[in-house]
């Protein structure tokens, strides 16, 4: 595997360091994540979280706003980055296992508008999934996994004391709806939570983004860094990737 370098994003609350994660540490995402984790085959360093093999995808828990003209919508994409920044420490309180991946999402719309949300996919651990839960706890277990409808809401409950605490606003939540990685929209993806671990994925890099300062605020300081993209692929055999 090509190295990925450690680097350091400097911020207004302070400096973010960015460890490369190890072989071992993206195994943990592996074990749980319900399709695959990859590697290029060219060997350049960057993973593709696998989402949809052939005609089969990965559904997730989309927060679904009101849709609203591009301008504000893009505003509230970025807006959405730094929420789940944001309630990364409150989610980890619930000391889930297994994969969380929360998303900003953004969906072009008709006559001029867009639909930017967040999205939750999951990989659950079944063991640590509630031993007596109600009918909503397990809401879309059927198709996340044992537990994984708890862990979307958590992150729901994360994301609302996040926007209490850092005075942001929250778009308007017309429901909360399952659907299928593709007709999401498109992901921003900056982070894969794993158990109690955080890592940042966003690939390529930006470090003048918002989101690394309230990553800071949140109280990290140091991250395993591993370059990730979501990603579909042919089949069983597809040559152009190798598994973690």
């Amino acid at each position: 595997m090509a190295s990925v370098e450690s680097r350091t994003i400097g911020t207004d609350a302070g400096a973010l360091e960015l460890i490369p994660a190890t072989i071992e540490q993206l195994r943990g995402i592996a074990r749980y994540w319900p399709m695959e984790l990859v590697g290029d085959a060219d060997d350049s360093g960057s993973f593709g979280l696998v989402f949809q093999r052939a005609d089969q995808e990965i559904h997730g828990i989309k927060m679904q706003p009101v849709d609203i003209i591009e301008e504000d919508a893009k505003r509230l994409h970025h807006i959405n980055r730094a929420l789940i920044a944001a309630a990364l420490p409150h989610y980890l309180a619930k000391q889930h296992q297994g994969v969380m991946v929360p998303c900003a999402y953004y969906k072009e719309k008709s006559g001029g508008t867009a639909e930017a949300g967040i999205a939750f996919f999951v990989g659950p651990d079944p063991a640590s999934a509630p031993i007596s839960a109600t009918k909503m706890d397990v809401l879309y277990d059927n198709t996340l996994g044992a537990g994984g409808t708890q862990m979307a809401m958590d992150m729901v409950g994360a994301i609302s004391k996040a926007r209490k605490e850092c005075h942001l606003p929250l778009m308007a939540v017309i429901g909360m709806d399952l659907r299928s990685r593709l007709a999401i929209g498109g992901l921003a993806m900056h982070f894969v939570i794993e158990g109690p671990r955080v890592f940042v994925v966003k690939h390529p890099l930006q470090d003048d983004e918002p989101v690394w300062a309230y990553l800071v605020r949140a109280g990290f300081s140091q991250l395993p860094y591993a370059p990730m993209m979501p990603v579909g692929i042919a089949g069983p055999t597809d040559a152009g990737f190798r598994h973690v």
